[in-house]
């Protein structure tokens, strides 16, 4: 493509100066884009989503995108930032994202992790809510404290192999091709049904594990030992580095932001 082109030829003639005017910078750019698809492109400011906000980033460390529907455009996540139904987001190479759903929920999404926020609405009139999240690869903790009384609330997560579905459960699950890990902490009560055989559903209390996936035909499901627990929780920790973890639904922005700089 001539743009593509033009961008190469520019590129010959500039990195050399950017690299010894600004190392860091060029070193830095360098790692995320070798890691995008080329035809990425990182906005500066941060751009609503379509709809009212279905959750909000309380907290992150590291580089994490966050694509609206487009997988081409993508802008850099921040702390208070609103996130949209179709937002897809993805954690980088050392980095970590805590997020707030607006039903209540929690999740923290570790390194090298994709997830789409398929759907999120919290309704307190009909006292109904739902959340629908398609996780790619990689490793999320969800905490899902229900409802305080009687109401329709689900939280549904789906794999390439396995879809779950919970009502209140704190629970980690890895994902990688042909592969889905489900962990299970206190007070968890999950449904997990192998994609492969819908029609066998396995239930999951306080923590278990079992394993999704092709050669798995019957999954186990097995006691995930304390000592094990522990290092998993203080692994995907749930604690927000920042006051906005305790906002409620109502105070969620939906007004542009200024993010930072993408060098280029």
């Amino acid at each position: 493509m001539p743009g593509s082109r033009k961008i190469f030829v520019w590129g010959t003639f500039l990195i050399p100066l950017l690299l010894i005017i600004a190392r860091p910078a060029v070193s830095e750019m360098s790692i995320s884009e070798r890691s995008l698809p080329a035809d990425t492109v990182i906005k500066d400011v941060f751009q609503a989503g379509t709809g009212l906000p279905a959750g909000k980033i309380q907290s992150v460390r590291g580089e994490t995108f966050i694509f609206h529907r487009d997988p081409a455009v993508g802008y850099r996540a921040k702390t208070g930032l609103p996130l949209y139904q179709g937002d897809i987001l993805h954690t980088r190479k050392n980095s970590w994202i805590l997020c707030r759903l607006v039903d209540g929920s929690r999740l923290v999404m570790a390194p090298g992790t994709i997830l789409t926020l398929l759907q999120s609405n919290s309704n307190s009139a009909r006292k109904s809510s739902l959340s629908f999240l398609s996780l790619k690869q990689g490793g999320v903790r969800f905490y899902v404290s229900g409802a305080p009384e009687p109401s329709a609330f689900e939280f549904k997560v789906q794999t390439e192999t396995a879809f779950i579905l919970a009502q209140e459960a704190d629970f980690i699950v890895k994902a990688d091709p042909g592969h889905t890990e489900i962990i299970t902490f206190e007070k968890s009560r999950l449904e997990v049904t192998d994609l492969a055989e819908p029609e066998e559903i396995q239930f999951l209390s306080d923590f278990q594990r079992t394993v999704v996936s092709p050669e798995s035909v019957s999954p186990m499901v097995e006691t995930v030992s304390p000592m094990d627990a522990e290092v998993l929780m203080a692994e995907f920790h749930l604690a927000p580095d920042t006051k906005l973890f305790d906002s409620s639904a109502n105070n969620y922005r939906t007004q542009d932001t200024t993010d930072e700089t993408w060098e280029d």
